[in-house]
């Protein structure tokens, strides 16, 4: 299998935002940058389960979380460094691994670029501090 997924990976991926998805859509608008943030692995010969969080240059929200990423990273990942970028951390995409709405990369994977270990290691505290506050929402995409 082309890419295995790993955490900290960045793919492109077409996210669905809850909203949207409680409007009834069922692909995403757009090609985004997101974080490879859990892989579940079930099953010795069944493809992985993967949970993405996306990326994108709007700041949070009053109320909302989101994780600021800096320009070194930013760097690492294929992202311009004039424009802000933020991992949001409140909603995820969960498919089977690969998904219907991954894109290809120029050489054919699916990954972009690796986060460095500090930042997914910040990344991954936050949403699971979220998490235990009940303030993650989930869009299974593989029944779309």
């Amino acid at each position: 299998m082309a890419d295995a997924p790993q955490v900290g990976q960045i793919i492109d991926h077409h996210f669905l935002w809850v909203a949207q998805h409680a409007a009834g859509e069922t692909e995403g608008r757009k090609v985004r940058p997101c974080l490879i943030i859990a892989v579940e692995r079930i099953g010795e010969n069944a493809h992985p389960r993967v949970t993405v969080l996306p990326i994108t240059s709007q700041a949070p929200r009053q109320g909302e979380a989101g994780i600021a990423i800096p320009n070194d990273i930013k760097a690492r990942i294929g992202l311009d460094r004039r424009r802000p970028a933020w991992v949001a951390i409140e909603e995820a995409n969960s498919f089977t691994w690969p998904g219907f709405d991954l894109v290809s990369q120029r050489d054919g994977g699916f990954v972009r670029g690796v986060v460095t270990r500090g930042f997914f290691t910040s990344v991954r505290d936050a949403v699971i501090a979220l998490r235990l506050r009940g303030r993650t929402r989930i869009v299974e995409r593989d029944d779309e």
